[in-house]
């Protein structure tokens, strides 16, 4: 049995976010137009600002030149996002997938609740997300308040799911299950003719609707802030039983292996399976590993010193580099490029490997993980087998990212308890 950690996931409790999937083919400039022209006529807070493949977002989303905008949306880059900050936040993800990816096209958005204290905001999000279903045609998509996901899809300590994995949260792929029934729920004919459609003509609801495609749209109540009423939750739970509960995620069951449809992708197909290359920028951010890990300790003790006694090399104290770095790299989204901001980046990366080394009694070394790139790497063992991090990977992977869940308390937690090992035995003995 793991453990309860002190770290919590990062709470999102004033937003409202729209998550739509689909396995058609998104790839087309015709079909971003489109994309553009539901977004111009529906308005308001719904029109981005700016856009880009990562933060922060260098080009204006001007309606009068968008050359830049489809020429993101046909390339190969798959996600991009657009972002408003004025009055308030919001963000919309877009990820346009190949067939050969065997993943869905989603468009995930989030904004700020303050948008909905004018009712008729909700009403005009509402109207948008059915025209994106058309547009789409979205297999699966819902709406939701986030502290009701928080509240029914993630856990508070590292988790053993359905997968074989271990995680902070589920329900997120069509492919393990329904993530659960939220406020305005949408299903594609794909998931009428699984459940069978005399089960959504008979479901009860608080708004049914027949969709343009066969499809349906359940509303379980008046607004996405109304989730909390017992009414609202008692309605989900008979939404869920009257078509199957035997699809859906269950919290108090995360390993449950949930029954879903035939999905068939119908993106465009690229003839050849997908390789992502990642660039690994440690070679500028540690040109010299060797060097490196003989000033490690040198390094971490400059962080401790910056932030003046909150440090003290235990494993909680990584909770307070993660804030760090969550809010830095807003800032400077490639810190390998100046030499300031790749001081800070090295001493992240001491401090981070120093806490592992003090703490698993390790040792640092220097590791080849392809032609010509070398990690400065610690080394440990955990219940008698030999465990490697590299702890540049880490710091990088949430700068870049941004996901506290990839933060370095949780991984740490992760590595002290083998469960990483236990992923990795996992997989290795599935694709045997």
């Amino acid at each position: 049995m793991m453990n309860k950690v002190k770290w919590s996931p990062v709470r999102l409790t004033n937003l409202v976010e729209m998550t739509l999937k689909s396995t058609s083919d998104w790839s087309s400039e015709e079909k971003a137009r489109q994309f553009v022209d539901i977004l111009v006529s529906e308005g308001g807070f719904l029109l981005p600002e700016k856009f880009d493949t990562r933060e922060p977002e260098r080009f204006v989303f001007d309606v009068n030149d968008l050359s830049k905008f489809y020429e993101m949306w046909t390339s190969n880059n798959i996600g991009f996002g657009l972002k408003s900050k004025i009055p308030y936040l919001s963000w919309v993800d877009i990820h346009v997938y190949y067939k050969e990816s065997k993943l869905f096209n989603e468009i995930s958005s989030i904004f700020d609740e303050r948008y909905f204290k004018d009712e008729g905001n909700i009403d005009k999000l509402l109207s948008c997300a059915k025209r994106l279903y058309d547009w789409g045609n979205v297999t699966h998509g819902y709406i939701y308040h986030c502290e009701e996901w928080e509240m029914k899809n993630q856990f508070d300590v590292p988790t053993g799911l359905a997968d074989g994995g271990v995680g902070f949260s589920s329900g997120t792929r069509l492919d393990e299950g329904l993530p659960g029934i939220y406020w305005a729920n949408f299903f594609g004919p794909v998931y009428v003719g699984f459940f069978g459609r005399r089960k959504f003509e008979t479901v009860p609801a608080y708004h049914k609707e027949e969709l343009s495609d066969g499809g349906f749209l359940l509303l379980t109540c008046k607004s996405p802030f109304d989730y909390g009423q017992p009414e609202v939750r008692k309605l989900e739970e008979k939404i869920i039983d009257h078509l199957g509960r035997k699809s859906f995620f269950e919290k108090s069951r995360p390993q449950k292996v949930c029954k879903v449809p035939q999905f068939t992708y119908e993106q465009k197909a690229l003839g050849h399976p997908v390789e992502v290359i990642a660039y690994d920028p440690v070679t500028e951010a540690i040109p010299d590993p060797s060097r490196f890990i003989q000033e490690a300790s040198q390094l971490s003790d400059e962080l401790v010193e910056s932030f003046k006694g909150k440090l003290d090399y235990s494993p909680e104290s990584l909770e307070k580099v993660d804030d760090f770095i969550l809010k830095k790299s807003y800032r400077q989204p490639e810190p390998w490029k100046k030499e300031k901001w790749r001081r800070l980046i090295q001493m992240l990366t001491a401090y981070y490997g120093e806490v592992l080394r003090r703490n698993l009694h390790g040792k640092w070394l220097v590791r080849k993980v392809e032609k010509d790139v070398e990690h400065p790497t610690v080394v440990f063992l955990v219940d008698q087998q030999e465990e490697d991090e590299y702890p540049f990977a880490r710091v990088d992977k949430l700068w870049s990212e941004r996901e506290r869940a990839d933060g370095l308390a949780v991984r740490y937690h992760l590595l002290a308890k083998g469960e990483i090992r236990k992923v990795s035995q996992f997989f290795a003995h599935f694709l045997k």
